[in-house]
């Protein structure tokens, strides 16, 4: 099948476009800044990192329990197989591998496990509403009553939507399904999901900071919110170049260099990957996960 012609096009003009930003940009000042990063602050943010990843796989366990039974360490397990895995792959691969892993530890079904997984992302999304609107109320005094009114305004319209949806009912049937999701189900999920992304705050913040760039609160949730909106589809490894391109148009109102953003950038990636996926590693190689990334060669007749 032979591929439009405006498709080629576009294939030649991002490459002409990537050559030319590679062989223009000044990659020496970017490695300087690095060498001369702050690698205390950067272990701090890759402890937070790790923390506010098992704070995510502690919310799902408690989506999850709602539709199957199952155990903390699993979702544990699950959640930073899934991570590793997203390291080095794209799109919902990830999401594969933590259904795998739920399948392979407690029995839990894939359609099962696929419902609590879009259900915590849902919720993941209702927690950064929920923490973006509180950080902005605690920065600014004058408008805090209308923040916290629409902090409300948003738990309901998420509580209703999860309702209105059958698919994600807990029960996934029956007479289970027909209550939906309940406050005092969600609650302690968003609740764990928005200390989660306080400490997501904290590892963009501190990485920033590491690359001794002029970097405020404000900002550093600027490149959050800018990185996680960008790497949706995750259309590259880890969020290659989506994470950085978010720190350097969060730091730009600031004044900050586009080499030592980039700095900044490549230093917050590789805290939120290199000890993922280190430990994803680990874990593949106990559970035999690993097994699912080889090929095995065809036997002889």
């Amino acid at each position: 099948m032979r591929r439009p012609w405006w498709v080629k096009l576009l294939v030649v003009v991002v490459l002409a476009a990537g050559l030319r930003f590679a062989t223009t940009f000044p990659w020496l000042d970017t490695w300087t800044t690095l060498e001369t990063a702050d690698w205390g602050m950067l272990a701090v943010a890759g402890g937070w990192n790790l923390l506010s990843l098992s704070l995510k796989a502690w919310a799902w366990q408690l989506l999850l329990r709602a539709v199957a039974p199952v155990g903390f360490r699993t979702t544990q397990e699950a959640t930073f197989v899934g991570a590793a895995v997203n390291s080095v792959g794209i799109a919902m691969s990830g999401e594969a591998a933590r259904v795998h892993v739920l399948g392979k530890r407690d029995g839990i079904a894939p359609g099962a496990a696929v419902r609590s997984i879009v259900a915590s992302r849902l919720v993941e999304a209702i927690a950064l509403g929920v923490f973006l609107l509180g950080a902005v109320a605690l920065t600014t005094t004058e408008h805090t009553p209308k923040l916290l009114g629409g902090g409300v305004l948003l738990l309901g319209g998420a509580l209703a939507l999860l309702r209105w949806l059958p698919w994600l009912r807990p029960g996934g049937g029956g007479a289970a399904a027909l209550e939906g999701w309940s406050v005092a189900r969600l609650a302690p999920a968003v609740g764990i999901d928005i200390a989660s992304w306080g400490l997501q705050w904290a590892s963009y913040h501190w990485s920033i900071a590491a690359a001794h760039t002029a970097v405020t609160p404000s900002l550093s949730c600027l490149a959050l919110v800018l990185a996680n909106v960008g790497g949706i589809f995750r259309l590259t490894p880890a969020n290659i170049g989506v994470v950085q391109g978010a720190v350097v148009l969060a730091l730009r109102p600031a004044g900050v260099a586009a080499p030592e953003a980039l700095a900044a950038g490549v230093a917050l990636q590789a805290v939120q990957v290199l000890p993922v996926l280190a430990i994803g590693l680990c874990l593949l190689g106990r559970s035999g996960f690993v097994a699912l990334f080889r090929r095995r060669a065809p036997e002889p007749a």
